[in-house]
């Protein structure tokens, strides 16, 4: 892709993705680590910039991501998009990196609640759809965004 791409583009970024703490990123830390290298290798030689998540402490903390443990909040997008702004040389709005605000942790009853209810709502789905080959993308034809509710949805063939 980025061989597709860098000749077109004015300027093409790449990214390192955030790192997160615990015992299933560090098993997958030095496959991480190897695709880190190789995106090092592929901007140097097509001239892209990179933005260093993965060195971004403040982006490991769990108030960063989503219910799904898997895509960023909106304060997660927004350290991001400052992220790549300052990467391409803007004058920056805000310190990116800077850890988000104290706030007390959690109690533990309410960390094993929010363990269940994802793995119910999405660990166990997603296992089930790997199971069975199946794709969540699968019977969808496009995500739609309502501008007038500011969310996203999808359209399914059954859908009018």
């Amino acid at each position: 892709a980025v061989e597709s791409l860098a000749p077109s583009c004015k300027k093409l970024v790449l990214m390192r993705s955030p790192g997160r703490n615990g015992p299933v990123f560090d098993r997958f830390r030095p496959r991480m680590e190897a695709l880190f290298a190789l995106i090092d290798d592929l901007a140097g030689r097509h001239g892209a910039s990179v933005v260093d998540l993965y060195s971004a402490p403040s982006l490991s903390d769990p108030r960063m991501w989503d219910a799904d443990r898997l895509h960023l909040t909106a304060e997660g997008h927004r350290r991001v998009a400052e992220a790549v702004w300052q990467t391409l040389g803007l004058p920056p709005e805000l310190d990116w990196q800077a850890p988000v605000p104290a706030s007390p942790p959690p109690r533990w009853a309410d960390r094993r609640v929010d363990d269940i209810r994802f793995a119910r709502r999405h660990l166990g789905p997603w296992i089930g759809r790997r199971l069975t080959g199946r794709s969540s993308g699968d019977g969808r034809s496009g995500a739609q965004f309502d501008t007038g509710t500011s969310s996203a949805f999808w359209i399914t063939p059954a859908d009018t």
